[in-house]
């Protein structure tokens, strides 16, 4: 007769929680860090492509401070570039609140923010001649992620980000979704 080995992998489990140092998130607590990734960009009628998809790449600077040991005040500047035909850029910044669950070393979190984004058409678009178009948008996004803390000093993580630029020159709404390796130094504990 087999025995099930869920009880041995449960208490097994059970131990190494037990034992795994948990990471700590304080009140006045700073983090400050980028990350470097994926970015698409679903365009809506606003941003001057025929495209459906825009694929490329993003970056973020980000700093965060913990207003309690739950609740961060959040702080990002962003840009992403697509190669496409005709190359867009998007770069602009926001903020926002963030949730943070620190459990063990893993510490999940998830934010709203909302912030100014320039979109830029980097080849001729309009008229002839016209050199590259540029149109503020109001953004919103909701910022997600999963860090570790290697150290009390330095984490490392994924982020996600799905976010909407609206208030275009033709109406439309632009959806803007990113996938992001980041690293963080924090202090003030």
């Amino acid at each position: 007769m087999r025995r099930s080995r869920a009880p041995l992998l449960l208490a097994s489990i059970l131990s190494m929680l037990a034992f795994t140092p948990a990471a700590e998130a304080y009140e006045r607590q700073w983090h400050v860090g980028g990350g470097l990734g994926y970015s698409l960009v679903l365009p809506g009628g606003s941003i001057p492509t025929t495209a459906t998809s825009l694929h490329g790449v993003g970056a973020t600077l980000h700093g965060t401070y913990g207003l309690t040991d739950t609740f961060n005040l959040l702080v990002q500047v962003d840009g992403s570039f697509a190669p496409s035909a005709p190359p867009v850029l998007l770069a602009g910044g926001g903020v926002g609140v963030g949730y943070v669950l620190d459990v063990l070393r893993w510490v999940p979190w998830v934010g709203v923010m909302a912030g100014g984004y320039a979109v830029s058409a980097l080849d001729p678009c309009g008229a002839a001649g016209e050199t590259g178009c540029t149109s503020g948008r109001l953004g919103l996004s909701v910022p997600l992620g999963l860090d570790y803390q290697v150290t009390r000093s330095f984490t490392l993580g994924v982020s996600g980000r799905y976010g909407v630029l609206l208030l275009g020159p033709k109406g439309g709404v632009d959806q803007m979704i990113g996938a992001f390796l980041r690293a963080e130094y924090v202090w003030g504990y």
